[in-house]
């Protein structure tokens, strides 16, 4: 075959693929047996990381980075507005936000609001639509010590053939997956009754023992964004509660056990100190004081400092920290100082994994609060920013490791937690993996907390010194009142409050890697003042200042992000995939060795999870701060749901009420890559003929060339030109082959990377 055909079947098979491309073809036809082919975790998608172990990994190979390229949109299911839903509606935060669930055929939406839509994944017709009750905040508000609540869900589960949220009004709701009714509540999950004679006690009045729970003074966020862990073979249904608005009112943070049947509590473990202070404890009044409360947990804290790591940025090998036994024991059993109203820790935002044969649970706790002022507040602010081990059955204190002491920036450890079984320098371990807002993964032993790894990528251009993390023998910095101290003007802040790593990420077990979204995001911040009621989130209720691109600034802030991949074994960023102009939230995931992930940008992407190349990408048309996640329709054909809208955060995603979008694998995808396969084969047999030619050609002009030179010996300059003119260089036509070859691959890599 001559060059010319070569260009005409690459024209050929380019109009092919542009046609195709823009082709909406037909669902496989298939039959219910197609999904007893898969296993439940292939098919199914039941947790916001998939399985109960927090990995975001999907085993399924269904879709993998062979057939990545030929991935098309499938379905569209848009999602009503707060007006449109139904006549219960409540909150005005659209969309939602969270991942969808896949189980047995079905998508689970669950909306901002807590309403839940349920799609056939098939075809994206609505299977049924239930619209949460309205709720009635001042009336919860008489009965619990409970802040303002806003509509806001990061996720649900499906757990024990129910779907399971965390609701208003301190409750559990279990809806029915096949009819959306609702099939049970636990209910009163932030109150005692310790006032049963006047019941529930009103909001302007104080509890002897306690503000709902003894101990207690402060408000709490009554619905968590993120829903419970269970442990249904043990009765068990994991609870924690925090305090309102990152910091605000103080409220005691804590974990918790309760029955799974009835609701009835097991075990509460406090994970903050009580308030001591005389004038700021409670909602506003004097009291109720647990000053003898507040001094033995800091006593607890220096008897149990063998169990309690410190990250440190000057310890550079494991454990990459200090033990607390290690640091000044005045400023460790002082802990907090009075725990004044405005301090606190919020809710445990990711996955909380449970690992059923050791009888374990781990947490990643929100930051301590105030952000940025803790001029009340010395000392490290246990157990803020930390990944916490627990035993699940008692609530017995196992290990804490804080990745951020004394976190003035809100570098809190938010998403998903991860507890695996892996290979860590060399050797088998089980493992948890989490990560925190300071851009860092680290790797902890399960048993003890120890790290192995603390993962952090050059990438990320940390501020100096203002975002340097602190050493926690450092009597100077465990007591420093703000972030920019002694300085009070504005500062740029990276990682700033949003973080640097503010995502789920994943793990893939048969690559022993980690993926995670990595972002830098300068902000022009302020401190707030401290001294007022209400400071919360980066002090904003007390004037903060929070620019992008302020006109003060020095410089114009660098904005951009990267899909980093880390070896797990070695602790080694091994790629990067990077995005300019934009920060990342959402989450990325890994399944059939392609590495996907929220499109920040408005573009959906797949990578290679091997390499980080760039696999497939297509224009969702909106930007996007939600991982996608992946499952199986009745048919047993896989698809990639993703959602748009729902949530717009420091210019990225968008607050309108979005819709769900399912891709799935192009009708005769197969026949296309076979074209594209025999194409390239042909391409390669024919340079290989190239090739040879070429060789027969030297080898005919060197010999013509030599008989030239004895027959005209004594003609030198006659030789030269003889020799110039007639011996044709083996690279020409080594030069030609390539540029058939490029010319055929660019036109089948225009077709692959054509917006699909």
């Amino acid at each position: 075959m001559n060059h010319r055909n070569w260009l005409a079947l690459a024209a050929v098979l380019l109009g092919y693929l542009l046609v195709a491309s823009t082709m909406m073809f037909a669902a496989p036809v298939g039959t219910a047996e197609g999904q007893n082919n898969l296993s439940r975790e292939e098919r199914n998608w039941e947790f916001i990381n998939h399985n109960r172990f927090g990995t975001n990994h999907n085993p399924q190979t269904q879709i993998n980075k062979e057939n990545a390229q030929y991935i098309e949109l499938k379905w569209v299911a848009p999602i009503p507005s707060t007006n449109q839903f139904g006549a219960g509606s409540w909150g005005d935060a659209e969309g939602s936000q969270a991942p969808q669930l896949v189980v047995d055929g079905v998508v689970f939406n669950v909306l901002n609001r807590k309403s839940i839509l349920a799609y056939d994944a098939a075809t994206g017709e609505v299977v049924w639509q239930w619209e949460h009750p309205e709720y009635d905040q001042d009336a919860a508000r008489k009965d619990f010590p409970i802040a303002v609540d806003t509509a806001h869900t990061h996720g649900m589960y499906y757990s024990d053939g129910y779907l399971v949220q965390t609701d208003f009004g301190c409750k559990y709701t279990f809806n029915d997956p096949k009819t959306g009714e609702v099939a049970k509540q636990l209910t009163h999950l932030c109150v005692e009754n310790t006032n049963a004679a006047d019941g529930w006690f009103p909001a302007d009045k104080l509890n002897p023992a306690g503000w709902g729970i003894p101990t207690n003074s402060g408000e709490y966020r009554s619905r968590g964004t993120h829903p419970p862990t269970t442990w249904v073979e043990e009765d068990l249904i994991f609870h924690a509660l925090g305090s309102h608005a990152e910091g605000t009112y103080g409220a005691r943070h804590f974990a918790s056990a309760r029955k799974y049947s009835t609701g009835e509590l097991v075990w509460r473990t406090w994970l903050a100190p009580p308030c001591g202070d005389p004038v700021t404890c409670g909602p506003g009044k004097d009291g109720p004081l647990f000053t003898e409360e507040k001094a033995a947990w800091g006593q607890w804290l220096v008897d149990n400092c063998d169990k309690i790591w410190l990250y440190s940025p000057k310890v550079k090998v494991a454990p990459y920290a200090v033990s607390a036994c290690d640091m000044n024991q005045d400023i460790l059993r002082n802990d907090w100082g009075d725990m004044r109203s405005n301090s606190g820790i919020s809710n445990i935002w990711g996955q909380m994994p449970v690992d059923k044969e050791n009888g374990m649970i781990y947490y990643g706790t929100a930051q301590p609060g105030p952000d940025r002022n803790g001029t009340h507040a010395p000392g490290p602010r246990l157990f803020g920013s930390s990944f916490v081990a627990l035993d699940a059955r008692t609530g017995e204190f196992k290990w804490a490791y804080q990745t951020a002491p004394r976190d003035l920036w809100d570098y809190d450890c938010a998403w998903n937690t991860m507890l695996v079984d892996t290979v860590v320098n060399n050797e088998e371990k089980r493992v948890v993996i989490g990560g925190c807002k300071n851009g860092i993964i680290y790797v902890l032993d399960a048993e003890t907390g120890h790290a192995y790894h603390a993962m952090e990528s050059t990438f990320i251009a940390r501020c100096e010194p203002t975002c340097i993390l602190y050493d926690p023998l450092s009597d100077e910095d465990m007591t420093k009142p703000w972030t920019n101290y002694p300085d009070t003007k504005p500062f740029w802040m990276n990682c700033q409050t949003t973080g640097c790593l503010e995502a789920d990420f994943a793990f893939d077990p048969d690559r022993n890697m980690i993926y995670a979204g990595l972002y830098n995001l300068p902000e022009w911040a302020s401190v707030g003042n401290a001294e007022v009621r209400g400071v919360s989130l980066a002090g904003c209720n007390a004037a903060c200042q929070e620019e992008r691109g302020h006109p003060g600034a020095p410089h114009d802030p660098i904005i951009n992000s990267s899909i980093v991949a880390f070896d797990v074994n070695t602790g080694e960023e091994k790629w990067r995939y990077f995005i300019d102009g934009y920060g990342f939230r959402g989450g990325v995931i890994v399944s059939g060795g392609v590495v996907w992930f929220a499109a920040v940008d408005g573009w959906a992407r797949g990578l290679d999870a091997d390499t980080g190349e760039l696999l497939y990408e297509h224009n969702t048309g909106s930007q996007a701060v939600i991982q996608p996640t992946i499952g199986a329709d009745d048919d047993g054909n896989m698809k990639i749901f993703r959602v748009i809208g729902g949530r717009a955060i420091r210019g990225m995603g968008s607050s309108q009420p979005g819709a769900v979008m399912a891709y799935g694998l192009r009708d005769g995808w197969q026949d296309i890559a076979v074209e594209i396969r025999e194409v390239e084969r042909v391409v390669e047999v024919e340079v290989v003929e190239e090739v040879e030619v070429v060789r027969e050609v030297e080898v005919e002009k060197v010999v013509e060339v030599e008989v030239e030179k004895v027959v005209e010996v004594e003609v030198e300059k006659e030789v030269e030109v003889v020799t110039t003119e007639e011996v044709i260089s083996p690279i020409s036509y080594v030069v030609i082959g390539l540029g058939v070859v490029l010319a055929v691959v660019g036109g089948v890599l225009f077709s692959r990377s054509n917006k699909k």
